[in-house]
């Protein structure tokens, strides 16, 4: 199936170094609109791991082993499960290793979503 492949080839576009450098930067540039609770570097990393984990089960064959928290969270962008940081939506591109990394990230996340629904 040319989904699975494609899923594949973006495998290696996960595992990238994390962005520390931008979401330092944007902790300090926003620091104003971001509580002392907020911990982007961690709710990204969260976020990310759940797609990355996802997308292993699929490579596996386990697909329908996935647990349900987890696809539930695939359904949701990350904006709308950390509404505190919705404020970076139109400033991300400001940013752009964390940029990048977002985009494929959401890109792996789609390509996720359509192939399971064909499971």
């Amino acid at each position: 199936m040319q989904l699975y492949k494609e899923l594949e080839n973006l495998k290696k576009n996960l595992y990238n170094p994390f962005p520390y450098r931008d979401t330092d930067k944007i902790q300090e540039d926003f620091n104003k609109e971001l509580s002392e609770e907020d911990c982007l570097t961690g709710d990204l990393n969260t976020y990310w791991m759940n797609i990355a984990g996802s997308l292993s089960y699929v490579l596996r064959g386990n697909s329908k082993r996935i647990p349900q928290g987890q696809l539930e969270w695939l359904h949701i962008s990350f904006f709308d499960i950390f509404h505190q940081y919705r404020f970076l939506e139109e400033k991300m591109a400001d940013y752009p290793t964390l940029y990048e990394e977002y985009m494929n990230n959401e890109k792996v996340r789609q390509l996720l979503l359509k192939y399971l629904s064909f499971q």
